[in-house]
């Protein structure tokens, strides 16, 4: 009964968190669903190019976070980012100038699910949804700010000794604000809002060194219209890395079989 206590406990204290933050993420890696009882501590790096408002001017984000993740059920992980962003936007219409935002803040919640997994426990379906605040201010007081929501519906393969590697459509969209240096705010979003999307979950063997399980995952989208230009060269795709650790089952009982990914 003690141990069923402590997990409420703490599995509410994290819910709560998380609400606090939603209306702010951006990555998921790992892409996996911790197992039962985990925390999963690291740091990650993305770059983005988008597509912003129907004019389609290219804008490239580069993002920086930390982030804590708590799985208190076997097919659920909720996890909190906080870091963060800079914000490149290109010149359009030739009346507006390029703005270069320096970082800013940038935070956020992210939701995994998964089914259990089948095909001699190869195979599983997962959906991770996500949500971001954020804000690049340039030296003129000028910037760009808003919010921004990912979803993605995939499958994922187990590939024992080495890792999971998951695949399937992501959707994502912007609701941003712009003020000009004279104060002129503007709203705008984001075109081209489906692309295709990778991740690479690796587990390097560190056996009899610790009882935490370290991960470097790789993310990639891309969509049919990425191209690049001279000022923004990375335009419709991003890549993201992360780096972290998986600690121990922190309460309930040991299974005889120390989880392996």
């Amino acid at each position: 009964m003690k141990t069923d206590f402590t997990k409420w406990q703490f599995t509410i204290s994290v819910v709560l968190l998380v609400g606090s933050f939603v209306g702010a993420s951006n990555l998921a890696n790992p892409a996996i669903t911790l197992p039962e009882a985990r925390i999963a501590i690291g740091a990650s790096y993305h770059l983005g190019g988008y597509s912003l408002t129907n004019d389609t001017v290219p804008a490239l984000f580069n993002r920086i976070h930390g982030r804590f993740e708590y799985g208190p059920y076997k097919h659920l992980t909720l996890g909190i980012d906080a870091g963060a962003v800079q914000i490149e936007v290109d010149r359009y219409h030739d009346t507006v100038p390029v703005f270069h935002g320096k970082f800013g803040f940038s935070g956020g919640a992210h939701l995994k699910l998964s089914t259990p997994s089948f095909a001699k426990k190869i195979i599983s379906f997962i959906a991770i949804v996500q949500a971001t605040l954020f804000k690049s201010q340039n030296k003129h007081s000028a910037y760009y700010g808003g919010k921004d929501g990912t979803g993605i519906i995939g499958i994922q393969l187990h590939i024992p000794g080495f890792g999971y590697i998951s695949a399937g459509p992501w959707v994502y969209l912007i609701q941003g604000e712009n003020s000009s240096f004279n104060g002129k705010k503007n709203f705008y979003s984001n075109t081209d809002n489906v692309r295709g999307w990778l991740a690479i979950d690796y587990f390097p063997k560190i056996a009899d060194v610790s009882s935490n399980k370290p991960y470097l995952s790789f993310e990639f989208s891309i969509s049919p219209k990425a191209t690049y230009s001279e000022r923004i060269p990375v335009q419709a795709f991003s890549v993201s890395i992360s780096i972290g650790s998986i600690t121990r089952r922190l309460y309930g009982t040991e299974s005889d079989v120390e989880w392996s990914p």
